[in-house]
């Protein structure tokens, strides 16, 4: 494949960045619904998820949100 130009490690770190790009939102959104949050922080985390998704599920996983009782 080297011959026609294609490197084949650059194109294995092409496929994990996409699965880690497609990936690590929806996993977190799987979380997330698995999670007792509701209301606004829900919907909030959901908004930054989706709006940003690498960023916003590394966020997520780094504040790691609890229910306040």
């Amino acid at each position: 494949m080297e011959a026609i130009g294609i490197n084949f490690g650059f194109l294995v770190v092409q496929l994990l960045a996409v699965l880690l790009w497609l990936g690590l939102p929806v996993i977190t959104l799987l979380h997330l619904r698995n999670q007792k949050l509701n209301g606004v922080p829900l919907v909030l985390w959901v908004l930054l998820i989706c709006a940003i998704p690498v960023l916003g599920a590394l966020a997520y996983w780094i504040v790691k949100p609890t229910v306040s009782e």
